[in-house]
């Protein structure tokens, strides 16, 4: 199981990830992607590699170790 994290700094609503992963990632009215409910963590994967400024961040939810980037 992955948790996933955006950095909304870096976040400029490209929307790569919703395009490759609209199972995992949404982009909100902030302009500002966001994860969705109950998103697989394959697709939040896929979503996260797609993004050009790297503002997701995906790290094993039981370890804590860091899968992307």
């Amino acid at each position: 199981m992955y948790r996933v994290e955006i950095d909304k700094r870096l976040c400029s609503g490209t929307s790569n990830c919703v395009e490759d992963a609209p199972l995992a990632f949404e982009i909100g009215p902030d302009s500002i992607a966001r994860l969705l409910p109950n998103a697989p963590d394959e697709d939040a994967l896929i979503g996260a590699r797609s993004c050009p400024l790297v503002a997701i961040l995906v790290y094993d939810a039981t370890t804590g170790q860091r899968i992307y980037p």
